[in-house]
């Protein structure tokens, strides 16, 4: 559990987003058939991931996590929230490096990493292959 957890970290900062976007974009949804079209969709991109495209995305959790500690020491040495704010620069761009040499876009890392927030089953053989 503590990889995964480590893995979501890695996500949000691969991708820029922080939980409170996330809360806001979910509450800016104003229709139940919009939320339920999403949710159908999810469902189905649950499932979509070749096992190849799982094992390249256990196989990169290891150099992100070495990002994620490097840059998590830095950012809370940083001075200021300009400093702060370029070190999280270049973490996610690291991230995104690693990623793509994993073999892997970062559209599907992002995938597989959302999916696995919702899909017990998909979780399952994550955590088999780590």
């Amino acid at each position: 559990m503590k990889k995964l957890t480590a893995l979501f970290l890695a996500m949000f900062m691969l991708t820029g987003l922080s939980l409170q976007a996330m809360a806001q974009q979910q509450n800016s949804q104003q229709q139940q058939g919009a939320q339920q079209q999403q949710g159908m969709q999810q469902q189905q991109m649950d499932m979509d991931f070749s096992d190849e495209d799982l094992e390249k995305f256990v196989e990169v959790q290891p150099a992100l996590e070495e990002i994620r500690e490097d840059f998590t020491q830095r950012l809370e040495e940083a001075e200021g929230q300009e400093a702060a704010n370029k070190l999280q620069q270049e973490a996610g761009q690291l991230m995104v490096e690693a990623v793509e040499e994993g073999g892997l876009d970062v559209d599907t890392y992002n995938n597989i990493a959302m999916a696995l927030q919702s899909n017990e089953e998909l979780r399952e053989r994550v955590d088999g292959m780590m």
